[in-house]
């Protein structure tokens, strides 16, 4: 019978050759893995930014749609009482709350008049504000829409401040201003505003002739209908960075943003006037 051997065994490890391959095999693994998360953040990236736009574009233009869809509106029971203009023309004497044309690329502000509806007891201007006071519930005011862009922060010099649609109340009946003269952001991200006027004769059912800025407007009672456009963009840069590019709003000269890396998007819609004076 043959005794085993005692003999201790010999043991090899990994040649250089060897390790070298498991080392590129590796690497090239870690770099598809990479690869799949950086795309993965990008596609999420631009995901986020485009459906951030898109709700921008659209919240901005419903709040206008709806103010505008209540222009001039007057409940029947106070129909002793004038009604309110239904757009305030940039002759409409009141400071600060006219319509008013933009200069070149520069944005337009919109003025609405009407007679919020009564909810709950209460009638309420844009900011959400109540009318107050002994008559509340049978006055009128103003509705001031406009994009403004706060200064960059000197504390926050990498950080570039996005514009806003902003909205403030005057209350006719009273005239002065609902609670106080402080603009409301409404929505975030907008660039510009811009708004083009539907002249017809006076109501709505003989329709639209022409649409024209507000410097051409010669009588704010033959508006019928307005058309308005809003830029815009995600509040947050894309990635990769949306390039810079002029933007055409309406009848306005070429807008052309900051290099900020947002993406951007014009939106437009025109709504007819209801109740036309």
């Amino acid at each position: 019978m043959k005794k085993p051997s005692l003999a201790p065994s010999k043991q090899r490890g990994l040649s250089i050759v060897e390790l070298l391959v498991a080392t590129v095999i590796g690497l090239l693994l870690m770099t598809g893995v990479l690869q799949v998360f950086f795309a993965s953040k990008q596609t999420y990236s631009s995901n986020e930014a485009a459906s951030r736009l898109q709700e921008n574009g659209r919240f901005a233009l419903e709040f206008i749609a709806q103010n505008v869809r209540m222009a001039g509106y007057l409940e029947a029971a106070n129909f002793k009482k004038s009604p309110p203009m239904a757009i305030a023309g940039s002759n409409c004497g009141i400071s600060g709350m006219c319509s008013t044309q933009g200069t070149g690329s520069g944005s337009d502000t919109l003025s609405v008049g009407l007679q919020p509806r009564l909810m709950d007891g209460v009638r309420r201007d844009c900011r959400g504000n109540p009318l107050t006071g002994a008559n509340a519930n049978t006055e009128t005011i103003l509705n001031h829409f406009e994009v403004i862009t706060p200064a960059a922060d000197p504390a926050k010099p990498n950080e570039i401040p996005t514009g806003s649609l902003t909205c403030k109340s005057w209350n006719l009946s009273q005239s002065a201003w609902v609670n106080n003269a402080t603009a409301l952001a409404l929505v975030e991200g907008i660039d510009a505003l811009q708004v083009q006027y539907g002249i017809g004769t006076g109501t709505t059912e003989d329709g639209v002739r022409q649409y024209v800025s507000a410097d051409r407007v010669t009588n704010w009672n033959n508006v019928v209908a307005v058309r308005v456009a809003v830029l815009a963009n995600s509040v947050t840069p894309t990635s990769p960075r949306t390039p810079v590019r002029p933007y055409i709003l309406l009848d306005a000269a070429p807008f052309i943003p900051r290099d900020d890396g947002r993406a951007r998007q014009v939106f437009t819609t025109t709504i007819n006037l209801r109740n036309t004076n």
